[in-house]
């Protein structure tokens, strides 16, 4: 796994003949952001959603403006609850929920 630590020397080694070498030290710790693709079947439609970074299913439903209380997400064989975390690539189906009398 990345831990998103890099170190980057200048060594001067472009700089021969064209003078004096420099030697630098530059240390970065910043964490890349990882893309999670989100795709739905709802309703005969396939969606796609990209997120840059973990999206629960909640916010996924919100962004997609489908109210939650109408639908549940299944991925696979199994119902996934709205407060799942997505921290990578998946499919999900969402099945509408059928009310009223």
């Amino acid at each position: 796994m990345d831990s998103g630590f890099r170190i980057h020397r200048n060594t001067g080694l472009c700089d021969l003949g064209s003078g004096s070498a420099t030697c630098g030290l530059e240390i970065s710790m910043t964490r890349h952001a990882r893309t999670v693709r989100i795709e739905i079947n709802h309703d005969g439609e396939t969606l796609s959603v990209e997120s840059e970074g973990p999206i629960t299913i909640l916010e996924l439903l919100e962004r997609l403006g489908i109210p939650s209380s109408t639908v549940l997400a299944v991925h696979g064989e199994t119902i996934v609850p709205h407060t799942s975390r997505i921290e990578s690539d998946i499919s999900l189906e969402l099945i509408v929920v059928s009310s009223g009398g």
